[in-house]
């Protein structure tokens, strides 16, 4: 309750000293979203592709997501955002499959925060291993409008952990990378490592474990927010 409370202080008080209209409406329609239900809060499931796992050294190179209301994925909203980066992908192009003049050709950083952050207001947030994807997003914010946005967020990760600890079940090396846990729910398979792709596989996994998680009814999320 704490954390809540301290949340929307610190939404309305960024708020007010932003001149940023995309950023003074997400970080105003935060500080008011009523989380309560999975039927009945809306979110956004979001991945990113970089170029390392260091927020301080590496680089967002694609952004994805997807909205969720009524507790159903609203395919409509899907996003897939190259960003253009003043470097190479290196390595790391093995792994996302982007070339750097695939990355070359897409929109800047912070057109593509722009597009982000106006599709995340009023919502919740979804990542599976948020604390990675939040920390590129809130080093991205800080060259963007010069400042840390804050988060409120469901972790798909810290769910399932959650889920094990209550059924005394074990946590074994790799068990918690988005495509075993979807392979243990009978999810299908996808392509990993395209940003709407993952964006799209978290929002499922996220379903899949609240069924479990409150087999009755929706789930309730406060019990499972985390703030950054």
């Amino acid at each position: 309750m704490f954390n809540h409370w301290r949340y929307r202080r610190r939404c309305h008080a960024l708020a007010r000293h932003n001149d940023q209209p995309i950023v003074s409406d997400y970080l105003s329609a935060c500080a008011e979203l009523n989380v309560d239900n999975l039927d009945n809060t809306p979110l956004i499931s979001v991945d990113l592709e970089m170029t390392g796992l260091d927020a301080a050294q590496n680089h967002i190179i694609a952004i994805g997501w997807t909205q969720l209301d009524h507790g159903r994925v609203q395919l409509d909203s899907n996003r897939h955002l190259l960003i253009t980066a003043g470097h190479s992908v290196g390595h790391s192009a093995a792994i996302h499959e982007l070339t750097d003049r695939e990355v070359a050709s897409g929109v800047s950083l912070d057109s593509g925060l722009e597009a982000l952050f106006k599709a995340a207001r009023g919502r919740l947030w979804i990542f599976h291993h948020a604390g990675l994807d939040v920390a590129f997003l809130q080093q991205a914010c800080m060259a963007w409008v010069g400042m840390k946005l804050p988060f409120m967020v469901l972790d798909t990760m810290r769910l399932e952990l959650t889920l094990r600890k209550r059924r005394s079940l074990p946590v074994h090396h790799g068990d918690m990378k988005l495509a075993k846990l979807r392979t243990k729910y009978n999810l299908p398979g996808y392509t990993a490592h395209n940003a709407l792709i993952d964006a799209c596989a978290t929002a499922e996994l996220l379903l899949a474990i609240a069924e479990n998680l409150e087999p009755e009814g929706a789930l309730g999320l406060k019990p499972h927010l985390s703030y950054f």
